[in-house]
C-alpha cells in the first residue's frame, strides 16, 4: 500500500521549475475518502466514509516554498481544518502538515492544475492514537479532492 500511495505522490511531481515568484491562491476544496477507525465499542476495526468542503488559502514565496492552511465543515467529524508547510515543483505541489481535528499528521500533493482547479490526494495517519474525541477514532485517513480556484495572485 504504501508503495502504491507513493507512486500518487511522486509519480506527479516533475523537476523542480526555474520559474519564481510569489504567489497568493484563495480556493474551495471539496474532499471524499475514507477513514481507517480503530479499536470501538465492537472491538474491531473498519473503514468509514466522510466527505468535506473547505475554503483555503496558499502562499508560495520566490523559493517556491508552500505555506498553506484550510478550514471547513465534514461528515462525520462537523468541522475540520488543514495546516502545512511544503514544496513547488513545476506544477505540483507537495505539503506535509497537521489536521487538528480530527487529529492526523498528512502528507498530500496535487496533479496538474487544469482551468478552473485541480485534483488533490491525501494520505493522513495518527501517530498518538487513541480512541479519544481528538482523533474521532481515527488511525489514518486516505482522501481525494478538487479544489476550485477563486483568487490567484501572482
Amino acid at each position: 500500500m504504501i508503495s502504491l500511495l507513493s507512486f500518487f505522490f511522486f509519480n506527479n511531481i516533475e523537476a523542480q521549475g526555474t520559474a519564481t515568484g510569489k504567489s497568493e491562491n484563495s480556493f474551495v476544496e471539496w474532499n471524499f475518502g475514507v477513514a481507517f477507525i480503530g479499536d470501538n465499542i465492537l472491538g474491531n476495526n473498519f473503514i468509514f466514509p466522510g466527505t468535506s468542503v473547505l475554503w483555503g488559502k496558499t502562499f508560495i514565496n520566490e523559493n517556491n516554498f508552500i505555506f498553506e492552511y484550510e478550514v471547513g465543515i465534514a461528515l462525520p467529524s462537523l468541522i475540520t481544518g488543514k495546516l502545512g508547510i511544503g514544496k513547488k515543483f513545476n506544477n505540483s505541489n507537495v505539503i506535509v502538515g497537521v489536521r487538528p481535528f480530527p487529529f492526523n499528521l498528512f502528507l498530500q500533493s496535487n496533479f496538474t492544475n487544469g482551468k478552473k482547479g485541480y485534483w488533490i490526494i491525501c494520505v493522513e495517519f495518527n501517530p498518538l492514537y487513541s480512541d479519544n474525541s481528538i482523533s474521532f477514532g481515527s488511525k489514518a485517513i486516505l482522501n481525494f479532492g478538487y479544489r476550485w480556484n477563486i483568487i490567484k495572485n501572482k
